[in-house]
């Protein structure tokens, strides 16, 4: 199959291309405060498993990346089409929306709902000199559609990954190429809300990425944004005052062992469930202090990339995880899993 190779080289060169990069750290993160228990696979307490949701075509370029949940169904974004599927609890799928349709030039990845229930949908430019897809925020409004022109876009996005909405109503973006967390308002205007050194990309863990992902999925509660590092393996804690401003940013988890952390969710407990990319990958809970639990580190896992918990689903709550399989050049297997029943 040739479209895994295919999307890995176009990110090489939108790294070696892009200039709005920060330069790759040499080391770790200066500042480290990791308690984090060694992996394991040791079920949920609650004995929760994961199964297939729904599997999808590689040949066809479904390769599943962003993922929001709304009304007790999944919204799944796949990542070279600019398609969005909405996927119930039987599998059915029904085509719910498109962005610009990027191949190996961009990638449709986190998809954010608001309140109003417009999906709110994040496009990269893997290769600048494509000059299409523009990367930034597209917008769909309720019910889906079409969106070719986006919402907001700016010189510094560089490669738009995850997304979170604040209490004040702006949408934080995290940037795996600018390492820094975008900040747009509801009139689509775009500003850096934390630029910092721990949110940049690195080649200290030699991670097999296609460049050195930094800021990638990001989750936020009322005095805190939790924020993923791909290719360091490490989550930073950025404080958040009263305001929506940010503030100092703490490395609680960073580990070489857990390069490839991708997207992450908020579980009711306070505790983050995290998709660990990779081949075939993990899925890993995370306490706020820096406590790694794995949960669950072969099939039906395949390059593992958002995360997110849905109630509701076949008569109980579940976490919803999106298989990319980015990495799986031989096989792949791309798809909807669900993990659970949860508490």
């Amino acid at each position: 199959m040739r479209s895994i190779p295919l999307a890995l080289s176009a990110l090489i060169l939108a790294c070696s291309s892009n200039q709005g990069a920060p330069a790759q750290d040499a080391a770790a993160p200066d500042v480290v405060t990791n308690d984090a228990a060694p992996p394991n696979d040791a079920s949920d307490a609650s004995a929760a498993a994961l199964t297939s949701v729904i599997a999808l075509d590689g040949s066809a370029y479904e390769l599943a990346e962003g993922l929001a949940v709304r009304d007790g169904k999944a919204y799944v974004g796949l990542a070279p089409t600019g398609t969005i599927l909405q996927i119930d609890s039987s599998g059915k799928r029904t085509d719910y929306g498109h962005v610009p349709a990027g191949g190996s030039d961009g990638y449709t990845l986190g998809l954010v709902f608001d309140a109003q229930g417009d999906l709110f949908v994040l496009e990269t430019l893997n290769v600048p000199d494509a000059g299409a897809p523009v990367p930034g925020v597209y917008e769909l409004p309720p019910g889906g559609g079409t969106s070719m022109a986006p919402f907001a876009t700016d010189a510094n996005f560089g490669f738009p990954n995850g997304g979170a909405f604040d209490a004040h109503g702006n949408l934080l973006v995290a940037d795996s190429a600018t390492g820094r967390v975008l900040s747009v308002t509801p009139a689509g205007v775009v500003s850096t809300w934390k630029a910092d050194d721990t949110l940049a990309g690195s080649t200290a863990c030699n991670a097999p990425l296609p460049f050195p992902i930094g800021a990638n999925g990001i989750v936020l509660t009322p005095s805190a944004a939790y924020v993923t590092n791909t290719s360091k393996g490490s989550i930073v804690k950025i404080d958040v005052d009263g305001n929506g401003d940010a503030g100092a940013a703490t490395t609680i988890v960073a580990d070489c062992q857990y390069a490839g952390f991708d997207g992450i969710a908020l579980d009711s407990d306070g505790t983050l469930l995290a998709a660990i990319n990779g081949s075939p990958g993990k899925l890993a809970r995370v306490t706020t202090s820096g406590a790694v639990t794995v949960l669950a580190s072969s099939a039906p896992l395949d390059g593992p990339a958002s995360v997110a918990f849905v109630d509701g689903w076949n008569g109980g709550r579940y976490a919803l995880v999106t298989n990319s399989a980015f990495f799986d050049t031989s096989s792949p297997k791309p798809g909807l899993l669900a993990y659970g029943p949860l508490p």
